[in-house]
C-alpha cells in the first residue's frame, strides 16, 4: 500500500510540474533593473489646452485620469510590496571620522590655499592623459586676486554686470537668467565692498564676488515668487540662511534667477517671465528647475549661484549647462527662508563654474542653523583631502544597466571619466540598485503631494494664472491618495536600507547625471507650454534616489555630445561625505577639456 501511495504522490508532482511549465502566466523572478524608456506623446499648444479642458469635464475626466496616472507609472508604486515602516524625513546619523577641530582646519587650509593657488586642473605638469581646456571660467579667486592687485574694483564689476544683464535681456534671443535685480541695491553692496578693500579690511575670498540666487529663496529686497507672478508680492522679513551666510562674507548678491514655474519641471520652461536659454546653444533648454542659476554661471555672469534641489533641480541644469552642481545631504545646508515646496526632499546648494568654487561655497553654506531644527544634528563640515588626486583605496559602484541607459554620447563620456578615475587608483565594482522604478514614482508622489499641499494652504492654485503644463501636473497630483503618499515613504525607508548595504561595498555610486543632453526649445512650448513625460523621465532618470534617500550627490561636466551640448556625470555618496564627492569631482577636471559656451561674458579685465 505504501509503495502505491508513493507512486501516486510522485505522479501527482510530475503532473503539477508539467502544467506549471506550460502555464503562460508562470511567476518569474522580478528583474533587478526595472526602469523602462517611457514613450508618451508630447502635447503642447491647442492639444494641451484641450487635454486640460477634458480633465475638467465631468464624465470624461473619470476615464481619462486613470489612464494618465497609469501612463505615469502610479500602478508600479501601488502594487509594490514593501514591509518597511514609513520614513517621513531622510534623517541620517551624524557619524564622522574627523574631529570638529580637524574639520575646521581643513576648511581654513582650503580657503587660505585658494587665494593663491591656480585651479587644480592647471597645477603641475600634465600627464599625457590629462587635458587642457580651451578656456578657463572666471572663479571667486580670480575676482579676489584682481581686487587685491588693483586691476579692478567691485564697483567696476557691478557696473559691467548691469550692462551685461541689460544687453542679454534686450538681445534678439534673450538668455533670461534673471527674474529680478535692483541696480541701486547692487551698487550699494559694491561700494561697501570696494571701501573695505581700500581700507585693507576685506572680508575674505568671497568679498565682492557676484552671486545669483534662485527665486525659491528669500533675498532682500525682492519678493519670493517661485517663478510666478502671484506667489508672494511682499518682500521677506529677512534673507534665507544660505543667502545671509554668503552676504555676510561680502558676496555681491546680484538678483533673483529665473526658474521652472513653481519648480514643477526640469527643463526651465517659464511662460510668465520667459524661458531661460542654454548658453551653449540658445535654442535648447538649460534644465531646471534652477534654470537661471545654472545659465548665469555658464554664461559667466557670476561664478557662484544658489539653487534648490527637490528632484534633480540643481544637478540637472548644472549638467545641461556644463557647470558644477552640488546637492548635499538632507539637513546639511539650512533651507530656512526657502519656499516650502518640498519639505522632505528639497536641499539648497551651490551651482558653480568649477569644483573648487563649489567647495568654497559649500564651506560657507553648510553647518547647523538655529532657524532650522533639521540642520542641528550633523557632523562637522570638512574638506578633507580635497587636493588629493591619488584615488587609491576609493571604490566606485556602477550598476551597468542603469549606467548605460542613456544616449551613446553620454555613456561614452562618462565611461571615459570612469577610466580616468581608475588611472588615478580608484577601483570600480559592479553593484545592483533595486526598485529604481518604485523610487522614481515614490519621489514624484512625494514632491507633487507636498507641493500641492503647500500651495493650497495659501490659495487655490487652479484659479491662478499658471502654465497649462503646471495645471496638468497639479491636476494629476490631486488624484494621489493618502495611501500613495505613505507607500512612497515606505519605499523611501527601503531605499535608505538598501543603500546602507551598497555603501558598505563602495564609497560612491557613479551614473550619468541625465540620460540625454539639453532638449530643444520648440516654438509652441514658449507660447502655451508643453507636457513631455518622455523627456522628463530621461532628464530625471538618475536624480530621485539622492532626494528620496537624503544622500549627497554632485554633477560635474565630463564631455560634449555631437552637437556640442554638455554631458554631466553624477556621483552619489554616503551621508555627510560631501568632501569625498568634491575631491573626486575636483580630480575629474584634470581629464576634462572645457569648451566655451556660445554665449559667454567676462566681468574682469584681461
Amino acid at each position: 500500500m505504501e509503495i502505491k501511495k508513493s507512486k501516486t504522490r510522485e505522479s501527482t508532482v510530475r503532473i503539477k510540474r508539467f502544467f506549471a511549465s506550460m502555464w503562460p502566466f508562470k511567476k518569474r523572478a522580478k528583474p533587478v533593473y526595472n526602469l523602462k524608456t517611457i514613450r508618451i506623446p508630447r502635447t503642447s499648444g491647442r492639444l494641451l489646452k484641450f487635454l486640460n479642458f477634458l480633465l475638467r469635464t465631468p464624465g470624461i475626466r473619470f476615464f481619462l485620469l486613470p489612464l494618465l496616472l497609469r501612463q505615469a507609472g502610479l500602478p508600479v508604486l501601488r502594487k509594490c510590496g514593501v514591509d518597511d515602516a514609513p520614513v517621513m524625513h531622510p534623517v541620517h546619523p551624524a557619524d564622522s571620522q574627523i574631529t570638529a577641530a580637524a574639520a575646521k582646519k581643513t576648511i581654513q587650509q582650503f580657503r587660505d590655499s585658494y587665494e593663491t593657488k591656480q585651479e587644480s586642473g592647471l597645477v603641475g605638469k600634465k600627464s599625457a592623459a590629462e587635458k587642457q581646456s580651451l578656456f578657463q571660467p572666471e572663479t571667486a579667486a580670480d575676482f579676489h586676486r584682481a581686487y587685491l592687485e588693483g586691476k579692478t574694483t567691485p564697483v567696476d564689476v557691478a557696473m559691467r554686470l548691469l550692462d551685461i544683464i541689460r544687453s542679454i535681456e534686450e538681445s534678439a534671443v534673450p538668455l533670461r537668467p534673471f527674474m529680478a535685480w535692483d541696480e541701486r541695491d547692487l551698487m550699494q553692496q559694491a561700494k561697501a565692498s570696494a571701501e573695505r578693500f581700500e581700507r585693507g579690511e576685506s572680508l575674505g575670498i568671497l568679498d565682492g564676488v557676484p552671486v545669483a540666487v534662485k527665486d525659491e529663496l528669500d533675498m532682500l529686497p525682492f519678493p519670493t515668487m517661485v517663478g510666478t507672478k502671484f506667489y508672494n508680492t511682499k518682500s521677506p522679513a529677512q534673507d534665507a540662511t544660505s543667502v545671509e551666510r554668503l552676504r555676510s562674507a561680502g558676496a555681491l548678491m546680484v538678483g533673483k534667477t529665473n526658474m521652472h514655474e513653481i519648480g514643477l519641471g526640469v527643463t526651465g520652461l517659464n511662460k510668465s517671465y520667459g524661458t531661460t536659454r542654454n548658453p551653449h546653444h540658445l535654442d535648447h533648454f538649460p534644465g531646471g528647475s534652477s534654470s537661471g542659476s545654472a545659465a548665469a554661471v555658464a554664461a559667466g555672469v557670476c561664478p557662484i549661484s544658489l539653487g534648490v534641489d527637490g528632484g534633480g533641480s540643481i544637478r540637472i541644469p548644472a549638467s545641461l549647462c556644463g557647470v558644477v552642481g552640488l546637492k548635499t545631504t538632507w539637513g546639511r545646508i539650512s533651507t530656512a527662508g526657502s519656499a516650502p515646496l518640498s519639505w522632505s526632499l528639497g536641499t539648497v546648494g551651490p551651482i558653480t563654474s568649477t569644483v573648487r568654487d563649489a567647495a568654497l561655497a559649500y564651506s560657507f553654506l553648510a553647518g547647523p542653523d538655529p532657524r532650522q531644527i533639521n540642520s542641528q544634528n550633523q557632523p562637522s563640515v570638512d574638506l578633507q583631502d580635497f587636493e588629493d588626486s591619488n584615488l587609491s583605496g576609493v571604490k566606485l559602484g556602477v550598476f551597468s544597466p542603469w549606467f548605460e541607459h542613456a544616449s551613446a554620447d553620454i555613456v561614452q563620456s562618462c565611461q571615459q571619466m570612469l577610466e580616468a578615475f581608475k588611472s588615478q587608483g580608484a577601483t570600480v565594482e559592479e553593484i545592483e540598485v533595486p526598485d529604481l522604478d518604485e523610487i522614481r514614482m515614490a519621489q514624484i508622489v512625494t514632491i507633487v503631494t507636498e507641493m500641492l499641499t503647500s500651495l493650497q494652504t495659501q490659495f487655490n492654485p487652479f484659479r491662478k494664472p499658471l502654465g497649462l503644463d503646471t495645471i496638468l501636473n497639479l491636476t494629476l497630483a490631486k488624484q494621489f491618495k493618502a495611501t500613495d503618499y505613505v507607500k512612497a515613504q515606505r519605499v523611501r525607508a527601503r531605499l535608505m536600507k538598501n543603500f546602507q548595504k551598497i555603501y558598505q561595498q563602495v564609497d560612491a555610486v557613479v551614473t550619468p547625471t541625465t540620460a540625454r543632453t539639453a532638449p530643444p526649445i520648440l516654438p509652441d512650448a514658449l507660447k502655451n507650454g508643453e507636457s513631455d513625460l518622455g523627456t522628463l523621465t530621461e532628464l530625471m532618470r538618475y536624480a530621485p534616489g539622492a532626494n528620496l534617500g537624503g544622500f549627497p550627490a554632485i554633477s560635474f561636466p565630463v564631455g560634449y555630445d555631437a552637437q556640442g551640448l554638455p554631458v554631466g556625470m553624477q556621483l552619489m555618496g554616503r551621508p555627510w561625505e560631501e568632501s569625498l564627492l568634491l575631491r573626486l569631482a575636483n580630480t575629474s577636471e584634470r581629464f576634462f577639456a572645457r569648451h566655451p559656451p556660445m554665449m559667454r561674458f567676462s566681468l574682469l579685465p584681461n
